[in-house]
């Protein structure tokens, strides 16, 4: 991806948290300088696929119970992605590299690329978002608790001084790999948004201006239980209906 102020070491260590965490057969993608270990289930080979971006602070296996489980309920394959430096994956995380990687990530998956629904949640949408830009014959995108202002996401955790810039080449920087709303403006396959109304930690301001953005058919869904870190918990049956009911109609 060339080297970017966003490699910062310094915004790597306040925005990824990686961690080491073993679980049963991961599905290794090997990437152009990692292997990656994701997880990988091939219920039916004729029904579309769900890969999944996590968030920031998570790891594959905390999907393998109850997420992956309800997936491969509804009868529909999965995919869910990890990161350089997370779970049992090689290599180091950086903002950048993570992009790097979605190509790999997509042409591996097992699926062709027109039975693929991408799902991201929280720090994960902004990389489901920009794998629709690179790949938009993508049939849907669902954005679980996602940013729209990616500059605002990261001036809460780094200022321009602590990586020797200023705020003007960073915005700019940001909005090279992360320009959310030329990239959802420039999406034509289906796109859902969830939400929980109160929503501590990226305000549901975020979910309504990325609807505003995303191009028809589209839906909202905003949910009155349950924060940032638990809205599919709070929200289990109501949750899973609606990934189940968009990706049918996808």
């Amino acid at each position: 991806m060339g080297n970017s102020i966003l490699e910062d070491r310094t915004i790597s260590k306040r925005f990824l948290f990686p961690r080491e965490k073993h679980f049963h057969e991961p599905y290794l993608i090997t990437t152009s300088s990692n292997k990656l270990s994701c997880y990988r289930r091939i219920v039916d080979e004729t029904k579309k696929m769900l890969v999944v971006f996590h968030g920031s602070n998570e790891v594959v296996p905390d999907y393998l119970d109850i997420f992956a489980h309800e997936i491969e309920e509804m009868g529909f394959n999965l995919l869910i992605a990890e990161y350089p430096g997370y779970s049992l994956s090689t290599g180091t995380s950086s903002l950048i590299n993570i992009i790097g990687e979605i190509p790999f990530i997509i042409k591996n998956c097992g699926v062709p690329i027109d039975q693929l629904v991408i799902f991201g949640r929280s720090l994960g949408t902004s990389y489901a978002v920009n794998t629709v830009s690179q790949f938009p014959e993508i049939k849907g995108l669902i954005i679980e608790s996602g940013i729209a202002d990616f500059y605002e996401r990261l001036d809460r955790r780094v200022s321009p001084e602590d990586i020797d810039t200023t705020e003007q080449i960073l915005r700019a920087e940001v909005l090279k790999y992360f320009d959310i709303e030329k990239q959802l403006k420039a999406y034509n396959g289906s796109t859902l948004i969830m939400h929980t109304n109160e929503d501590r930690i990226i305000n549901v301001r975020h979910a309504k201006q990325n609807y505003e953005w995303a191009n028809e058919p589209k839906q909202l869904t905003l949910f009155e239980h349950g924060d940032h870190s638990d809205i599919q918990f709070s929200n289990h049956d109501e949750y899973f209906k609606t990934i189940h009911e968009f990706i049918d109609k996808c």
